[in-house]
């Protein structure tokens, strides 16, 4: 039964600037969404955002700063401004780096008989790429072979953990110039069946084609 009353919040996180529309246009009151994900274009180095409806905008500010103050006043240090800026300047484009490796990865893989999600050569709504490997040493291997062709701390070996957040052990492979940006190519995966690893970013498509490459030879 519809409720009129119901206020719709969306975690808009890897879904900014991947389709022509955003939730607020089709009835969200507010998203929410990190700035080192998508609309940070790979440089803003913390951060996150509110948009939507005008009240619920400033009620969200009111709650996060100080009532009166609002959106007048917040928390983000004046001399990083230009990165938040510059980063969302630049972040369709990197959004579509991303889309494009998310197809290089889905084509590739599933090639290779492993099954992915989305599909190859579908439409996507948002960054994320999941490949089904269906053992935990495939997982391990994949994440491994991720952290080996990253461009920052590449001679790690990423270690699956329990993690605040999460039911199952997890693995993260995420060697990025800003810590957990995975707007930057990073994935991670539960250990648990179907033992899947799910894929995000990408500052240029080709970087995944290299890669996979790593990855191919791990599997």
């Amino acid at each position: 039964m519809q409720n009129p009353g119901c206020l719709v919040m969306v975690d808009n996180c890897y879904g900014e600037f991947v389709e022509s529309i955003e939730p607020p246009m089709v009835g969200a009151d507010l998203i929410a969404g990190s700035l080192i994900k998508n609309p940070g274009g790979t440089i803003a180095p913390c951060g996150g955002y509110v948009a939507g409806r005008r009240k619920w905008v400033e009620a969200a500010a009111a709650r996060l700063s100080a009532p009166g103050l609002g959106v007048d006043c917040g928390s983000t240090p004046g001399d990083i401004m230009r990165a938040f800026f510059q980063g969302l300047f630049l972040s369709p484009q990197m959004v579509g780096e991303a889309i494009k490796g998310s197809f290089l990865i889905a084509e590739v893989l599933a090639s290779k008989g492993y099954k992915v999600q989305p599909l190859p050569r579908i439409p996507r709504c948002d960054t994320v790429q999941a490949v089904q490997l269906q053992s935990r040493e495939r997982l391990l291997a994949f994440c491994e072979a991720v952290q080996r062709s990253s461009p920052v701390s590449s001679y790690t070996k990423p270690v699956a953990d329990t993690t605040p957040g999460y039911a199952s052990e997890v693995i993260f492979a995420d060697g990025t110039f800003i810590d957990g940006s995975t707007s930057e190519l990073s994935c991670d995966g539960p250990l648990r069946e179907p033992f899947a690893v799910f894929c995000q970013g990408g500052t240029h498509w080709t970087q995944w084609g290299l890669v996979l490459g790593e990855v191919l030879k791990s599997l």
